[in-house]
């Protein structure tokens, strides 16, 4: 079994220095405009100082009608250079790779901060109030995703991972409920995936093959579709589509619940299938050495660390430091983050947002 300390080749060739990778944290620091701020800055250095091999941001909106968190980073217009650069730069100060976090909301972007504009989502939809993109919108939905991972590179980032998650629109596309589309982006899984493939391509195109393309897949045991995204993700490893895959599990116990795997672990029915240049890792409830390198003996390459890091920014040098590491359990107090560093931002989002703070 691979070891967390064991280095790590992506198809680009870039190395990981060790198998911990940040996973994209919502801190809800950044200024209005979408530019980077100082909090922002301060929280990349001490994430980079903590050890982790590869640093992705926060979700950054492509578009402007895809914020759905106040503070929320952008990649969507060219004045998010500088702040973006000057991440990339702490990263790479501390040996990291860095990756921006490429995301859109849709039906879940939040109404108070895109003002007039309109939800939108691959079909219309009651609940939120979302309506459909028309045709050439979702061309431009792509385009948009292929111009920020070139802005990315343009700011010295060495990839990008598209957020393909809990709902937000490249998820939305992939679903049936929430994609009845009956043009060539919809109606089978082929067409309901062909947004993701385009953009994936497009990057690939514009950026070259150096540059690392990284997908973010939420997999839950209740999905009735469970075997369709299993299928779509087995295709994706056998055209090494993408250089790596950053799947959310709550548990590495989690079972399927429902279908044809039901009983079986989640993560295994992904980590078991065959992989050419594809890594593989998982992020979950990650908070200790015991739990990480559980991860990579189920088969994850790597591991994405995302509530260690909330407690502790330096998770992987303390578990590389103990074996028996475990990070405290929140809730816990407001001051132990400001302790930290931790903006009233970020503070405010964990206490309200996570349940990470304990009520006053």
């Amino acid at each position: 079994m691979p070891l967390l300390t064991d280095p790590l080749t992506l198809g680009t060739g870039s190395i990981l220095q060790n198998r911990f990778a940040l996973a994209p944290l919502t801190n809800q620091q950044s200024n209005d405009d979408g530019t980077a701020s100082e909090h922002d800055l301060h929280w990349f250095e001490q994430l980079a100082a903590g050890g982790y091999s590869i640093l992705t941001t926060a979700a950054a909106n492509v578009q402007p009608n895809g914020k759905s968190f106040a503070g929320q980073l952008g990649v969507y217009d060219d004045r998010h250079i500088p702040g973006l650069s000057a991440m990339a730069e702490i990263a790479h100060r501390h040996g990291a790779l860095a990756s921006v976090q490429l995301h859109h909301g849709g039906a879940f972007a939040r109404q108070d901060l895109i003002g007039s504009e309109a939800l939108v989502g691959p079909s219309d939809d009651e609940d939120t109030g979302a309506r459909a993109l028309t045709l050439p919108e979702v061309e431009q939905l792509r385009d948009d995703f292929i111009a920020a991972a070139t802005r990315a590179q343009r700011a010295g980032f060495d990839g990008v991972e598209l957020h393909g998650a809990f709902g937000f629109i490249l998820a939305a596309f992939l679903l049936p409920e929430t994609n009845r589309r009956t043009d060539h982006y919809g109606g089978n899984p082929e067409g309901r995936s062909r947004l993701l493939r385009e953009i994936i391509e497009g990057i690939r195109a514009g950026c070259g093959p150096d540059f690392h393309i990284g997908l973010r897949l939420a997999l839950s045991g209740q999905n009735p579709h469970l075997p369709e995204v299993r299928d779509m993700v087995a295709g994706f490893l056998e055209r090494d589509l993408v250089d790596y895959l950053d799947l959310v599990v709550r548990s590495l116990d989690t079972r399927v619940e429902v279908g044809i795997h039901s009983g079986e672990l989640l993560v295994d029915l992904f980590t078991d299938l065959t992989r050419g240049s594809t890594l593989v890792g998982v992020s979950g409830d990650i908070m200790s050495a015991a739990g990480a390198q559980r991860a990579l003996d189920h088969g994850s390459d790597f591991v994405f660390v995302a509530s260690g890091a909330v407690v502790h920014h330096d998770f992987p040098q303390r578990v590389l430091a103990d074996q028996a590491y475990e990070t405290p359990r929140p809730p816990l107090p407001a001051s132990f983050f400001r302790d930290q560093g931790r903006s009233p931002a970020f503070i405010d989002y964990l206490e309200e947002s996570l349940g990470f703070v304990e009520a006053h």
